[in-house]
């Protein structure tokens, strides 16, 4: 999956840098150049690839997930590097909390139900951008993700916070005044998270174990201020 995203990011970027050297009339890479801070709206939908461990040792698969609408900020710098291409690097900051999963415990004694929250995930990211018109441009972004992840119900042992590699496609389109509106779809591959001791600490609950691969994918707009 990673050498995938890596070959991905490596063809966008060629594209981005080829039209940037191909397409010099459609001038506009000046007019994103600067610092800029902008809010948005996100809507996450959130999969979950994990497995289910009981203390007998029987494991079965599953997948769980939810949809969760954030809010957010973020800002950063655009830096042109030639007549339509610049380079965005970009700091953003998400409140919020998006209930993504439930784990059962094994029937008996230790028959518990836990839920699985991801909340205020932060990251940075660069995005290589092409001015398509004076005022539009698009963008490839890539960068790292981070969110803390708590565990409720009947349960002692705590989730991992975790990281994720992020790739996104969106577009600008900036007014003579300096406020931007921004559209974005794009997708979060979180590292593998665990969960131990569903149902309490006991004998036979410490080898109650939930574990998985969280895969997010969003739709995010902006609304923000180039200085």
């Amino acid at each position: 999956m990673k050498a995938l995203r890596t070959k991905v990011c490596t063809y966008a970027i060629a594209l981005l840098v080829s039209l940037g050297f191909t397409t010099p009339t459609l001038a506009g890479s000046s007019d994103f150049s600067g610092i800029w801070v902008a809010g948005h709206a996100q809507m996450n939908m959130v999969a979950i690839d994990g497995t289910f461990t009981d203390s007998d040792g029987q494991a079965s698969q599953g997948v769980a997930g939810g949809f969760a609408p954030t809010a957010g900020y973020e800002f950063g710098f655009n830096l042109p590097i030639g007549p339509v291409l610049f380079v965005t690097v970009g700091y953003s900051d998400v409140s919020g909390k998006a209930r993504i999963g439930t784990a059962n415990a094994a029937t008996g004694t230790n028959n518990a139900d836990v839920t699985l929250h991801a909340s205020d995930p932060t990251g940075y990211y660069i995005a290589p951008s092409i001015s398509i018109f004076d005022n539009s441009a698009v963008y490839f972004k890539f960068g790292q993700q981070s969110a803390d992840l708590k565990a409720i119900g009947n349960v002692a042992g705590s989730p991992n916070n975790i990281d994720g590699d992020l790739w996104a496609i969106g577009t600008t389109s900036i007014a003579s005044n300096g406020l931007f509106f921004k559209t974005e779809a794009g997708a979060v591959q979180w590292d593998n998270f665990k969960i131990t001791d569903i149902g309490g600490t006991g004998t036979n609950s410490t080898s109650n174990i939930v574990e998985g691969d969280p895969l997010m994918g969003y739709g995010h707009v902006s609304i923000g201020y180039k200085f």
